[in-house]
């Protein structure tokens, strides 16, 4: 059956030209499947976002290629206009424009901008069985009920609201700002709906998570206080609460198993029905081991599809929730079942890292960022006039040690919207997290891959780009090894101040000095998080009126060493899972030496070569137990990149 693909594939798949140029300013090109099939047909790829690295790239990578036939190159722009494109390029290539018009005549373009292009396959097909008109009201009316699958007019009580709200944010639905708002308005009209934030609620999941914790406290509570020998399933309270809907019991037992609300603590001698102790916290090993088998259950399941970035994104946030629980309770027996079921994800993982990863970096960093040299891009987008933006780099964090502090954080009174991002490959600190503080790919600093001395220039040179002036722009490193003082945080030197990046250096430090692996690692952290500098530096932003982001350059997982080669000044870089040469007959020889994973080299400079150690080793002394980075481990990969949020009440 013809897909929406096939029609933008079928524009640019049989070009004779070998140089590309196509304006897509409705983003038709974000879209990881397109850009693995245009792959198929030999295009080099590239997001025309900065003219001086493609100019760059172009003349030092593809020119020479694209005259000798070699490879043909796509240069796509979310520009309107066709001058974007360097005079040179227009002379050489063929121009081609993408129009969301072509796809759905039938349909509203200013509506369908404004969608999620993942829902496009079954927008595709609802375009078909359309007979209304372009209007924007009877597109979008259309589309609600037949593509998201929202049938509002029915939403008339509390549990069918709950339903809708907890599909929507636990599933990560991304449902566009124009459908927020249109449900708000029919919505909120509802006399029954009166004392409910319905649009706050439907377009901040870390507002709906909070709001439902809160009602749910207050549930168990209303219920402790019920006269004695009243049976709580036969109370007025309980039959007519919208928790108890079964649809809403379910939805709600996985937001406690997978840590998105916390769980009361009571002290009342009530008898609950079993669906509601998911939601009580009480001091019995049955219900983590039961969470912890829920988890490996849906990683399992999840695995078995897995074929999207997306995919292994929601997999990367289990495992970091799985493993977290278990390095919690300690339990030893559990080792075996663990490093098989990392080993698994892990097999399958690199071989979608091998197979796909190329295509996220012409992904663009909107609406989400993708990549760590995304974020940059996407808070420069989203930055309001004066709004003031901390982005706090945890130097080394991965999911796991995410996990340990975002449940630390919530009992100090925050919250979060979570998302994932890729880190660069090789995952090492000069790689990852001068892209991340560059806003560019590593080719375009190549002669600075083995130090981060640059990096403050880079980012304030990134956001003088983008219109706003160094002196507003600040940067800081090596915190979190100190007493947290406010004067030692240079957000607050200066009142001018709009935007400040620091990087955290305590987790990195942790990881190189875990002797004995992952469990000192998560010890220490909760030695060094009960510190409260985390909080405090968080609370002080905030108050400071800074919009907070958290994330990672890259994360980190546990290996044996396989053992120590001796390769003298043949190598360049000698990691503990990854070394580096500037020649590919080098990395070749080395792979004839030990086992490991030779890298494609996607976005890194023509001299650089990686061989990466496979999941579990490490080149240091055999058997020698490690917590490092440096290769593609999920662990290593993908990492959070979280805005923070104060509770609702401050606490």
């Amino acid at each position: 059956m013809r897909t929406w693909r096939d029609v933008i594939i079928q524009k640019l798949e049989n070009q004779q030209n070998r140089l590309l140029l196509v304006n897509d300013p409705d983003y038709l090109l974000n879209d990881e499947i397109i850009l693995q099939r245009l792959r198929e047909y030999q295009y080099e790829v590239v997001h025309f976002n900065d003219s001086i690295l493609v100019r760059y790239l172009y003349e030092s990578q593809w020119r020479d290629k694209i005259e000798q036939n070699e490879v043909k190159l796509l240069a796509f722009s979310n520009e309107e206009d066709r001058e974007c494109f360097p005079f040179d390029f227009l002379r050489a290539g063929f121009h081609i424009r993408l129009k969301i018009s072509d796809l759905f005549p039938k349909f509203s373009p200013s509506v369908i901008k404004y969608l999620d292009k993942e829902d496009f396959d079954a927008l595709f097909f609802a375009h078909k069985q359309y007979q209304g008109s372009c209007s924007d009201r009877e597109t979008l009316e259309y589309i609600v009920k037949h593509v998201y699958k929202i049938a509002y007019e029915f939403i008339d009580n509390k549990a069918e609201l709950y339903k809708l709200l907890l599909s929507v944010h636990y599933e990560k639905k991304q449902l566009p700002t124009i459908v927020q708002q249109f449900l708000s308005d029919q919505l909120s009209g509802q006399s029954v709906f009166a004392d409910i934030p319905v649009k706050h609620l439907l377009t901040s999941s870390a507002y709906f998570f909070q709001y439902i914790e809160r009602q749910w406290a207050q549930f168990i509570e209303q219920l402790t206080e019920l006269k004695e020998g009243s049976i709580l399933e036969e109370s007025p309270l309980y039959l007519a609460h919208p928790f108890s809907n079964s649809d809403v019991r379910r939805l709600m037992n996985d937001l406690f198993a997978e840590g998105y609300i916390r769980k009361v603590k009571i002290t009342s001698s009530c008898s609950f029905p079993t669906w509601m102790k998911h939601g009580i916290e009480v001091d019995e090993e049955g219900v983590m081991s039961e969470k912890i088998r829920y988890l490996r259950d849906k990683i399992v399941a999840q695995l078995t599809s897995a074929s999207r970035y997306k995919d292994w994104l929601t997999i990367m946030e289990w495992l970091g929730e799985y493993k977290c629980t278990v390095l919690d309770i300690g339990k030893g027996e559990l080792e075996s079942e663990v490093h098989t079921l990392f080993q698994e994800v892990n097999k399958k993982f690199e071989e979608w890292m091998l197979e796909s990863y190329r295509s996220l970096t012409s992904l663009p960093p909107v609406p989400k960022p993708k990549m760590v040299h995304h974020i940059p891009q996407f808070l420069a987008s989203k930055r309001g006039q004066n709004e003031k933006i901390a982005l706090l780099v945890l130097d080394g964090m991965g999911y796991v040690q995410w996990r340990k502090m975002k449940h630390h954080l919530v009992s100090q009174g925050f919250s979060f919207e979570e998302n994932g991002v890729f880190a660069w490959v090789p995952t090492l600190t000069s790689v990852s997290r001068q892209a991340l503080f560059s806003g560019f790919m590593p080719s375009a600093f190549s002669q600075n891959l083995d130090t981060t001395a640059k990096e403050e220039r880079y980012w304030k040179a990134f956001w003088e780009n983008n219109g706003l002036l160094k002196q507003y722009v600040s940067y800081q490193k090596g915190l979190g090894k100190e007493v947290y003082k406010k004067e030692g945080i240079a957000a607050f030197k200066r009142p001018t101040i709009k935007v400040y990046g620091a990087v955290i250096d305590m987790i990195d430090q942790l990881i190189h000095g875990a002797v004995q692996g992952e469990k000192s690692l998560m010890l220490e952290l909760q030695l060094w998080l009960d510190t409260g500098y985390l909080a405090q530096l968080l609370r002080d932003l905030h108050r400071e009126k800074f919009t907070v982001y958290i994330t990672s350059d890259h994360g980190n997982t546990e290996s044996v060493g396989i053992g120590r080669v001796s390769e003298g000044v043949l190598v360049e870089q000698k990691g503990e899972r990854v070394r580096i040469y500037n020649n590919p007959l080098l990395l070749n020889d080395a792979l004839g030496k030990m086992s490991g994973i030779s890298w494609s080299g996607v976005g890194l400079p023509e001299d650089y070569h990686a061989l990466l150690a496979p999941y579990g080793q490490a080149f240091v002394n055999k058997n020698e137990r490690i917590v490092s980075h440096g290769g593609i481990s999920i662990e290593e990969v993908i990492v959070p990149f979280v805005k923070v949020i104060p509770r609702l009440g401050g606490s």
